[in-house]
């Protein structure tokens, strides 16, 4: 596993695991104790905004 690259994270609830199936195998459950409170105040102050190829994410103040 050391050389594999993570790619990807995400904040799954357990109906989303159950919607991904018993082949999406690689989560690790995270207890409910704000360690990421921080990260998710800085997710939620993303917008996202359409562009002609993709999307432009920028930050927005509260």
């Amino acid at each position: 596993m050391a050389t594999e690259r993570v790619v990807a994270f995400g904040f799954l609830t357990s109906r989303d695991l159950e919607l991904l199936g018993s082949g999406f195998n690689r989560h690790f459950p995270v207890t409910n104790d704000d360690l990421f409170a921080e990260l998710i105040d800085q997710l939620d102050r993303i917008e996202i905004e359409p562009a002609d190829r993709g999307i432009i994410l920028r930050t927005r103040d509260r």
